[in-house]
């Protein structure tokens, strides 16, 4: 078969970009498929990860406007414009190509109608993956008050009633599946599957404790920097290192007005994470929500025990709370302080947490994932 993913960009160091990767690597390796791959936003921008040679990579030039900063009229002139520039680009491309298969994600949102039904005219398979809570995926998220929010509430109609000729919608998760089940006629749950060589945490005893992620509100590092100052006093030479992109600003006004830039290190995203999750001893995941917390399964995958608030979706299906990891109450940064205080002040217990994290490495191996995939395909 010829597959064909498409996604906007694959510039960030980040989890989707890393997963998509690892599943076209995969394919294009272990597998008789031809995979192709088109972005429609890369700007020329290097790809964040290398693909196998055997993949063709097929850019394209049709970026979606920005809603910030401008006035809704330009800015929906601009999406018109941009709309009919993609239909044209995918169209070349589509033809060219020929695929048997596309792939999309739901960051294509604001033009996963025009995806779907070229593809079904076409007749070309269309699959659309699930990476996030299918409601933040939102035509409305664009609207700066109740009147525009309305009315793009109607556009909002209109996309997710193409879904009804899409082939298939993949979950990450049986919680997002139900709320795509009264849109899409075909949704199957496929997780993530491991993308890193995990690497075993080196000494337990270390007083490192590590979180992953874009410095965004949907990461939580407010709160995880509240909780950090709630333990205060009993860090007792612990430090905390934050890994990701975007900006760091905010998060660093947060460390100097709380007094602990001692103890807290905000970095940059490293392509080499999984040295740091050796030479850390607990995995911190404080985000408000998640499509799965791919970066949870890392962290588990080098024998890291973690704390994690029970956010929608992922963690819960992930950690076995109390026997690998803590999950606790939602936003509740007091409780993340304390079930971080209490590993912090255990050895022996983030160690036995920490070789039962391990384990998970068998349920999401690429192997097991993957096969899943190719399942679906052949069901098409």
């Amino acid at each position: 078969m010829k597959i064909l993913y498409i996604i906007d960009k694959m510039t960030q160091l980040a989890g989707i970009e890393r997963i998509l990767t690892c599943k076209m690597n995969y394919l294009a390796k272990k597998t008789e498929h031809s995979v192709f791959l088109s972005t429609y936003d890369q700007q020329k921008k290097p790809l964040s990860f290398a693909l196998d040679k055997r993949i063709k990579y097929c850019p394209f030039n049709a970026p979606l406007p920005v809603r910030s900063g401008t006035s809704l009229i330009k800015w929906l002139l601009s999406y018109i414009q941009a709309r009919q520039t993609f239909k044209k680009e995918f169209h070349g491309v589509l033809c060219s190509i020929s695929p048997d298969i596309v792939i999309c994600t739901g960051y294509a949102y604001p033009i996963l109608d025009i995806i779907i039904d070229t593809c079904y005219k076409a007749k070309v398979k269309i699959i659309m993956e699930s990476h996030v809570k299918s409601d933040t995926v939102s035509m409305t998220n664009y609207a700066f008050n109740h009147t525009i929010s309305h009315l793009l509430s109607v556009w909002d109609c209109h996309i997710k009633k193409s879904l009804q000729r899409c082939n298939c919608v993949v979950t990450l998760t049986q919680d997002d599946k139900a709320l795509w089940m009264s849109h899409a006629t075909r949704i199957e749950v496929i997780p993530n599957m491991l993308t890193i060589t995990p690497k075993s945490v080196i000494d337990y005893r270390a007083k490192r404790v590590i979180a992953v992620g874009r410095y965004v509100r949907q990461k939580g590092y407010d709160l995880l920097l509240e909780a950090w100052r709630l333990i205060g006093k009993d860090l007792n030479g612990w430090d905390l290192y934050i890994f990701g992109n975007e900006d760091r600003g905010p998060y660093q006004q947060i460390v100097d007005n709380f007094g602990i830039h001692d103890s807290v290190h905000l970095l940059p995203a490293t392509q080499n994470i999984v040295e740091e999750f050796s030479k850390s001893s607990i995995f911190v995941l404080s985000s408000r929500f998640e499509g799965f917390a791919l970066v949870l399964l890392e962290a588990m995958s080098c024998g890291l025990p973690c704390v994690s608030f029970d956010c929608p979706y992922g963690p819960s299906i992930i950690i076995s709370n109390k026997q690998d990891g803590f999950l606790v109450e939602n936003g509740n940064a007091k409780a993340l302080a304390q079930a971080l205080q209490q590993l912090m002040l255990n050895d022996t217990l983030r160690q036995e947490m920490g070789e039962k994290a391990a384990q998970i490495i068998v349920r999401y191996s690429p192997e097991e994932i993957m096969r899943q995939w190719n399942e679906l395909f052949k069901s098409l």
